[in-house]
């Protein structure tokens, strides 16, 4: 076998065994590579201050509990968290229009609307580079999670939708 043969062998078998899908689908659109890693400078410049550089959540180590002021941090959005329980539309929204913390900030610290400094696709690139984070498992239930919640909600980049 040639150098080359091999050094192509061993590629192959190196992004087969990889954890992360060549595409990652948000809210019906694909992403690859080159944009999530858009996603990964976006989500360090806006949110991994409170999310974590790695998804790890604003209090790692106790992640469900309340801090010394008696509100929860920001969650974690590695698989560790509940994020992938949710749809894209529902955090497509959440992001855009901030979260049940601007309405409750005695316990919960503040999660800000981005829907006026992020467009539509940096919100999914974000949204795409997070889905790194989960295993395949996650991925794919939180797709299932998705589907069934594209039937309820209609435009997930409406700002304030109601309003």
């Amino acid at each position: 076998m040639t150098k080359l043969g091999l050094l192509l062998l061993v590629g192959l078998l190196f992004v087969g065994c990889s954890n992360q899908p060549a595409t990652i689908l948000v809210n019906g659109t694909g992403f690859d590579i080159d944009q999530i890693a858009q996603g990964q400078q976006l989500y360090s410049q806006y949110c991994s201050s409170c999310h974590g550089v790695n998804g790890e959540g604003q209090f790692p180590s106790a992640p469900t509990e309340r801090d010394a002021t008696g509100r929860f941090g920001a969650p974690p959005h590695n698989g560790n968290g509940h994020t992938w329980h949710h749809g894209d539309a529902m955090l497509i929204e959440y992001v855009r229009n901030g979260g049940i913390s601007l309405s409750d900030p005695v316990n919960w610290y503040p999660m800000p609307a981005f829907g006026e400094q992020l467009t539509n696709d940096q919100v999914m690139v974000i949204l795409a580079y997070i889905k790194t984070f989960w295993s395949n498992e996650q991925r794919a239930r939180q797709a299932e999670i998705t589907a069934a919640e594209n039937g309820v909600r209609t435009n997930p980049f409406q700002v304030n939708p109601g309003s």
